[in-house]
């Protein structure tokens, strides 16, 4: 049986589907300061900060099992060699890989790979959007400190 799968089927759906969630909300709650003022600015900037940080190590545990259970797709799909020509052989890995034996740990004698890499494509998806919206959240602020900075140039 594959570690990888084993693996893969031990992270929880309820688990992953709650940190994209809490992550969504954090991330919409997290509004770039229309005043600005160095206070506003660094509490924005502690915030951005700590989300910006744990998003990333989810992100890369997210992206870690999408590559995995892509490559196991794609393993499965080109080494199931039974059928007449390469298209048969193909439609056989396909079948192969929708009644996948399952680990021990599932709570059935199969598993569906590809539902299994769309949930995976979709945490790691979801996750990287968290990762852009605060990156451009980021470069907003920047452009408020340089008005900021402007401001107090302008008027001091």
């Amino acid at each position: 049986m594959s570690l990888v799968l084993t693996r893969l089927v031990r992270e929880t759906s309820t688990d992953w589907e709650s940190l994209v969630h809490n992550y969504e909300q954090e991330n919409r709650a997290l509004l770039v300061p229309s005043e600005n003022s160095a206070a506003t600015l660094h509490r924005f900037n502690v915030r951005l900060s700590e989300l910006f940080t744990r998003a990333h190590y989810d992100f890369a545990r997210a992206r870690r099992n999408k590559d995995a259970v892509e490559r196991l797709v794609e393993n499965v799909i080109k080494d199931y060699y039974n059928g007449p020509n390469e298209l048969a052989r193909k439609a056989a890995g396909i079948q192969y890989a929708r009644c996948y034996p399952a680990p021990e740990e599932w709570h059935a004698d199969t598993v569906d790979l590809f539902d299994l890499e769309d949930r995976f494509r979709y945490y790691f998806y979801s996750l990287e959007s968290t990762i852009k919206t605060l990156a451009m959240k980021s470069e907003a602020k920047i452009t408020n400190n340089s008005l900021l900075k402007l401001e107090k140039d302008l008027t001091g």
